[in-house]
């Protein structure tokens, strides 16, 4: 039996993990900066497939169809995500957290810069939003080994008391990348023609890109490796992969991975879908709908670090919790609020979505982390959180779409749908309160279950 699988106390002692103030700042300033560049990409093409694709890309379609297609491949990356986590994370336990970083965000990269170099339908037919559909698969790819592996380095690198603010310097990444693809855009539109932006004005911000990936690539390349991984790696011999994880938390990885569905799917659902339904059925200029979420964004990066403060203060579950049961009360009323046509209540709503989702975010990072040995960790966590990013990330802006069409025009049937993920997510969250008393039972009254070894109380 490997010491992988083997129970708690037949496991070889631990090597002692020594780690560095200094090298602890430095990976959370690598782990956020690569980060940047991943939600940056995805914060472009969302915004972009909301407003500018189904213009650029699938114009031989029209209304909500050429818009369901640009929203469809949006979705494509989350699909892919699954494959990367299986990919980068098997490498992740096996060989370590950095070098698989770097890989990922000079994939990102280069794939966002030869979208902003793709011609239009115009120009190669179909064969443009064929290319768009691979490009995206390599970012989605790509994505599924960067984020985990980012949160990883952050978080072996700190303390046991500092993990939450370790989680939340990745967390940060997410409405500041959004922030600046807002303001980008919101500062290419107000500048240029509307023939101009759709013409080559878009193309700016994924070619700039680059800039973030050299320099990223070369502040990563700075760190060293986790402590934690380097201790685990000498006291074990046994090479995981992704698949052995899969079959050993099982439990674990569908609970984590309902966990976190609501902002998973709400966050994409009204980031990209609420941007053009602001603009279409509320009659917001695109300048105004921008200028709304590039707000909600900046006030979301003190929500990232308000998330690590709290999940290392009540716990990485309850902080998780709280953020959920926040996001469910600025969800509900977002889009019948869009109707009124008053921006503050707008505003208000958008805000308190986007920053709820972030504290979420910042307390996920070591909800996953926890619920698995270091050896397991990066494909665990990668699997849980790429796969609930594909099944409920991935589809939110199409179905939201679907739904309103099939409606007539009813967002609450949007709503509805938003608030039943948000309610699956909770009561998965709560289910691990569940297990740890059921554990912390089993402690006081011994219980065999015919010599069933309980891995993780997650399980």
């Amino acid at each position: 039996m490997s010491d992988l699988a083997a129970p708690r106390s037949s496991r070889p002692p631990q090597v002692a993990v020594v780690k560095s103030r200094g090298m602890e700042r430095r990976a959370g300033f690598a782990a956020s900066l690569g980060t940047v560049l991943e939600y940056f990409d995805f914060a472009i093409f969302g915004l972009l497939a909301a407003t500018v694709f189904p213009t650029v890309f699938f114009r031989e379609l029209h209304g909500a169809t050429a818009l369901m297609a640009s929203f469809a491949t949006y979705g494509v990356a989350f699909a892919a995500r699954p494959l990367g986590s299986v990919i980068f994370g098997t490498i992740g336990d096996r060989h370590g957290r950095r070098g698989v970083l770097i890989v990922t965000l000079c994939l990102m990269g280069l794939a966002t810069v030869v979208m902003g170099l793709l011609p239009g339908y115009a120009t190669i037919g179909v064969a443009a939003p064929a290319i768009l559909v691979v490009l995206r698969f390599v970012q989605g790819v790509a994505s599924g080994g960067e984020i985990t592996g980012a949160q990883l380095l952050a978080l072996e690198h700190a303390p046991q008391q500092r993990r939450g603010r370790a989680g939340s310097f990745v967390a940060i990444a997410s409405p500041l990348a959004q922030a600046l693809a807002t303001l980008i855009l919101a500062g290419l539109t107000a500048g240029l023609s509307k023939e101009a932006f759709v013409t080559w004005g878009w193309r700016i911000p994924l070619v700039a890109s680059i800039v973030l990936v050299v320099f990223g690539a070369w502040v990563r390349r700075g760190v060293q490796e986790t402590p934690e991984f380097v201790a685990a790696r000498t006291a074990t011999e046994t090479r995981p992969n992704a698949f052995r994880v899969l079959r050993r938390y099982p439990g674990t990885i569908v609970i984590l991975l309902l966990g976190y569905a609501g902002p998973a799917a709400i966050y994409p659902m009204v980031t990209t879908f609420g941007v053009s339904y602001m603009t279409s059925a509320g009659g917001l200029k695109s300048s105004t709908t921008f200028l709304i979420f590039l707000a909600a964004q900046l006030v979301a990066i003190g929500a990232a670090i308000l998330g690590g403060r709290l999940a290392d203060r009540i716990g990485p579950r309850n902080a998780m919790l709280a953020a959920l049961i926040v996001l469910a009360v600025a969800f509900v009323p977002l889009f019948p609020v869009i109707h009124t046509g008053n921006i503050a209540l707008i505003a208000l709503c958008t805000t308190g979505v986007v920053g709820s989702v972030i504290i979420a975010l910042s307390a996920q990072a070591a909800f996953y982390a926890d619920a698995f040995p270091v050896r397991m960790r990066y494909s665990g966590s990668s699997i849980a959180y790429t796969g609930t990013n594909s099944l409920f990330g991935g589809s939110a802006a199409v179905v939201a779409t679907a739904l309103l069409t099939a409606t007539g025009g009813n967002i609450h049937a949007v709503t509805l749908y938003g608030g039943i993920v948000l309610a699956i997510s909770i009561l998965a969250v709560l289910a691990t309160v569940l297990r740890d008393e059921t554990e912390s039972l089993l402690r006081v009254v011994p219980l065999d279950l015919a010599g069933r070894h309980f891995p993780h109380p997650f399980l």
